[in-house]
């Protein structure tokens, strides 16, 4: 009796022992489905995730207060460290949301690439008439948006481009859309038919004029610029009296399509305008002469201008713009 006694006094702590090792085991494989959803949602989770997962609100509650879970929104938690990327901010802000939210206006406008608004309140759209109010958040109601008008980017889900685009029209000050119009046509992101199309389907939108004077449209891609600088000449060039050049025109070489920034057909003369960003490479510097050797090879005469010409010397480019077209009219008349 003594022996069995001492044999069921060492018993039972083994057998605790083994729940205890059961219990560890489920948290780890728990602990590793958290940790490997996180990964794909740049370090965040939801509590109904969690939910789903098999935790218990108290298992939620234990994890918090151990570390391992960290509040940012209510029912959005970081994994493992508070402080997360900002695309996990972003993502953390769409989750809280609920279904149907997407990033939008000028935290989608970073996320695409096209400004760098990274401080302040996160913008988010919910496709609903709802009164969500979150910290740090600035939240917009949308009931319009259409399947096209929402993208994933980095698994983000968020508004595309034109839709973006809009929205920023809406809520930030003229220079910050130019900004992001421009650096959409330079990321070759601009999708000018798509833009049209929401802007015939949006045409009440508060950000609708705004985003058709900042692509200069009228009848769109009719008469559209690539950056700031083409503007600038543009506007000189109408302020001056110079003939109406066709804008971003296509050129009839044969062999090798080329888009040209400003283009008087009647007298042959192109002018290209370069900014030094999107000009600065090898490839565009060998590039630029291949197609004035082209241009020039097919009876087009072809004027290189630069930002600084642009904005330092106006005068003297509209001068000799005016020269190339007046000379080219004197040939034409004499032939």
């Amino acid at each position: 009796m003594p022996n069995n006694g001492r044999k069921a006094a060492h018993s039972g702590p083994q057998l605790d022992h083994r729940l205890l090792n059961r219990d560890a085991r489920s948290r780890g494989e728990l602990d590793r489905l958290i940790v490997a959803l996180a990964a794909t949602q740049h370090g965040v989770v939801t509590l109904e995730q969690l939910v789903a997962l098999g935790l218990s609100r108290r298992a939620i509650r234990w994890r918090i207060s151990s570390g391992r879970l960290h509040p940012i929104h209510r029912g959005v938690y970081a994994v493992g460290r508070p402080d997360v990327t900002i695309k996990g901010k972003w993502m953390a802000a769409v989750l809280a949301c609920g279904d149907g939210a997407v990033l939008s206006h000028q935290s989608a406008a970073t996320l695409h690439g096209l400004l760098n608004a990274r401080a302040g309140r996160v913008h988010v759209t919910v496709p609903r008439r709802t009164t969500v109010a979150r910290a740090g958040m600035r939240v917009h109601r949308s009931t319009c948006l259409v399947p096209q008008d929402r993208v994933e980017v980095h698994g983000i889900p968020c508004t595309s481009v034109p839709a973006t685009l809009l929205g920023v029209a809406a809520t930030a000050p003229p220079n910050v859309l130019d900004s992001a119009c421009n650096q959409a046509e330079l990321e070759g992101v601009l999708d000018m038919l798509a833009v049209g199309e929401l802007l015939d389907r949006r045409a009440s939108h508060a950000g609708a004029t705004r985003l058709r004077t900042a692509l200069e449209v009228d009848g769109l891609g009719l008469d559209r610029t690539k950056s700031r600088l083409e503007k600038r000449f543009l506007l000189l060039a109408r302020k001056t009296g110079l003939p109406a050049p066709a804008i971003n025109a296509w050129m009839p070489i044969p062999g090798d399509e080329m888009q040209c920034d400003f283009v008087w057909h009647r007298e042959r003369v192109v002018v290209e305008i370069d900014a030094w960003e999107t000009h600065r490479t090898r490839w565009a510097f060998r590039n630029d002469r291949r197609r004035d050797r082209l241009l020039r090879a097919h009876g087009w005469e072809p004027l290189r201008v630069t930002g600084y010409d642009v904005e330092s010397e106006p005068g003297a480019v509209i001068d000799e713009v005016k020269g190339m077209l007046e000379r080219a009219q004197s040939r034409a008349m004499d032939g």
